[in-house]
């Protein structure tokens, strides 16, 4: 077994590497595969990273090697962690890329990479996207590569989120609470309430519980109140007062805060890079499990989930192959719309982008 990670050299590509170690992923005869640039910091940076990994990993370390050229990039598991991130501290001398600088900028950066996944690999590859906008990079690489083995990870670790946050909500462990989110892995996110069972709980003592601590009595309803509520956290953050940012954020409802939460840190300075890690290294222990397991994960889709085509936020059954095909979940009249809504934004974004 081999796992490449491809921006190795950012903060969460480390983070991922030290996990995959940690969790003992890989035998000694497998290997890691840490991928940068030739140009820049990684050209040096890698080799020194791969030398505190066998420090730290001495008695468990698989063979790790380096690849600082996309055609070099071979394993099978292949993470996608390279690009510019939107971060509100990054840019002291000049303002913050917008979003469409961050998908142009990301999108000349992936686009290599899925060319020689397609022309060098061995066709049986999984690719997990976690590079922003991950709807975008999905689509590169499903363009160039068999788009059922192209999985990104904004679904997935919003649904991990959303789990945890309705958990926080009615004092339950997460492990106890299943939900997902579908659609756009950002203001178009679309959790599903009708989604959410609680182990333990009766049908309508769920009802009750989601009654009260959801956002709204109706989704169609949750854009408008998510946009005031994160309005408002960003009107409290700008004006200096980070905790009683955080001490309001903690009370809004468990859907607004999937969205805001993300956002909060990295307005205060600091950055997702930890949780996203371990999210995505979750994903590959599912996939190495052997097992098929229906998750929410952005995949390109050719009509398989309600008739629609392209990239976005769907239920899909997972396994060694890639996604085998969507997990029938149903969806409220409202959860329907919110999710076409996406689907059309989504399509909108990417005209824009691949402009």
């Amino acid at each position: 077994m081999d796992i490449a990670i491809i921006g190795a050299n950012g903060s969460t590509g480390k983070h991922m590497a030290s996990r995959i170690l940690l969790e003992k992923l890989l035998l000694p005869t497998d290997r890691l595969q840490l991928a940068g640039r030739s140009t820049g910091a990684s050209a040096s940076a890698l080799y020194g990273f791969r030398q505190d990994l066998k420090d730290a990993f001495a008695e468990h370390c698989p063979i790790i090697d380096i690849a600082l050229h996309p055609e070099e990039v071979v394993a099978d598991i292949i993470l996608m962690t390279a690009g510019s991130t939107l971060h509100p501290h990054a840019h002291k001398d000049k303002p913050p890329p917008s979003r469409d600088e961050l998908a142009s900028y990301n999108r000349a950066m992936a686009i290599p990479y899925a060319e020689a996944i397609a022309k060098y690999g061995y066709g049986h590859e999984i690719v997990i996207v976690v590079t922003n906008p991950v709807e975008l990079i999905v689509q590169v690489f499903a363009d160039r590569y068999d788009r059922r083995r192209v999985i990104g990870m904004g679904a997935y670790q919003d649904s991990l989120r959303f789990r945890r946050e309705v958990a926080r909500s009615i004092n339950v462990s997460r492990e106890a609470v299943r939900a997902m989110v579908l659609g756009e892995h950002g203001e178009g996110i679309v959790p599903l309430w009708s989604s959410v069972t609680v182990q333990g709980f009766s049908a309508s003592e769920t009802a009750r519980a989601i009654r009260q601590v959801r956002s709204s009595t109706s989704s169609i309803q949750f854009p408008e109140t998510l946009q005031r509520l994160r309005d408002e956290i960003i009107q409290i953050a700008q004006s200096g007062h980070i905790r009683a940012a955080f001490q309001r954020f903690d009370t809004l409802p468990p859907d607004v805060r999937v969205m805001a939460g993300p956002f909060l840190t990295l307005f205060s300075g600091a950055k997702t890079d930890i949780a996203t890690a371990h999210a995505t290294v979750d994903l590959v222990k599912s996939i190495l499990s052997g097992k098929d397991t229906v998750i929410a994960a952005q995949v390109a889709l050719d009509g398989e989930f309600l008739s629609v085509s392209g990239p976005v936020g769907a239920p899909v059954v997972i396994s060694p192959k890639g996604w085998d095909g969507v997990y029938p979940v149903p969806l409220s009249d409202d959860e329907q719309q919110l999710f076409f809504n996406a689907v059309r934004s989504i399509h909108r974004k990417l005209l824009l982008w691949n402009a």
